[in-house]
């Protein structure tokens, strides 16, 4: 019994080798720990850089999950010789595809942050949380308030069953950095060279108003995307736009 157990737990761990030279990218922009072995009760033997190149060297056969993620752990040499794991969400084919992962990185927790921007509002207007009660999208019939270096913008809202109406924060503008979502890694009056190493460079169609407006979206449930949008003056920050967007 105790041989099938440990041929079990061998298996599991087992990994497959890359036959080909294959490059990966550290994507998070935090970086990410390098283990002796598969598994988060790996010791944790050096820290890769975001953006640092390694070569994948092999992969497990079964999928972790960890949090909301299920991927391989990665075997991984670096370019001076040193090797561990890795695991393999945190590991990107191209840097393209690293900025798209920390567009996710960055925007996915914002929707719970302007979620609890709205809850400040409720001692002073009715609140609406279900956002497909949204009666129009039009910027006419938006309204907005501003305060503390924030710039809140709501959309009137109906509720068909009970008729009952109210207002949805679909977004806010940032025009002071205190204001700005804890440890996000842009601010206002950063370079936009600083802007493109992280989410990479606009796909050449999003201009607004004559400045250089890059989108990043990240999508949330099967509700709406969390959208970022950087004004542009000078070649440094100047704004900064949060928003849903409905992706029904």
């Amino acid at each position: 019994m105790k041989k099938a157990i440990l041929i079990s737990m061998m298996l599991m761990c087992a990994v497959c080798s890359i036959s080909a030279q294959t490059w990966r990218y550290v994507n998070t922009l935090y970086g990410v720990n390098v283990r002796d072995k598969p598994g988060l009760d790996g010791k944790k033997k050096f820290v890769l850089k975001c953006n640092q190149r390694v070569k994948l060297l092999e992969e497990t056969k079964e999928k972790f999950k960890i949090d909301e993620f299920e991927e391989p752990w990665c075997k991984i040499q670096t370019e001076d010789g040193k090797s561990g794991y890795v695991y393999g969400v945190y590991l990107s084919k191209t840097l393209n595809d690293a900025a798209s992962f920390r567009c996710y990185e960055a925007l996915h927790p914002l929707a719970d942050w302007l979620e609890e921007l709205a809850e400040e509002f409720t001692a002073t207007m009715y609140i609406d949380k279900d956002m497909h009660n949204i009666s129009s999208f039009s910027d006419e019939s938006s309204f907005s308030v501003q305060g503390n270096g924030i710039k809140y913008i709501f959309y009137p809202t109906k509720d068909e069953k009970t008729g009952k109406a109210g207002s949805y924060l679909l977004g806010v503008q940032i025009y002071e950095n205190h204001a700005m979502p804890k440890d996000f890694p842009i601010k206002l009056g950063d370079s936009m060279e600083k802007v493109r190493e992280i989410f990479g460079k606009p796909d050449g169609d999003n201009f607004c108003f004559g400045d250089e407006v890059i989108k990043a979206y990240e999508g949330f449930g099967n509700v709406c995307f969390v959208e970022m949008v950087i004004f542009e003056r000078d070649d440094s920050v100047a704004g900064i736009l949060f928003r849903l967007s409905p992706g029904f």
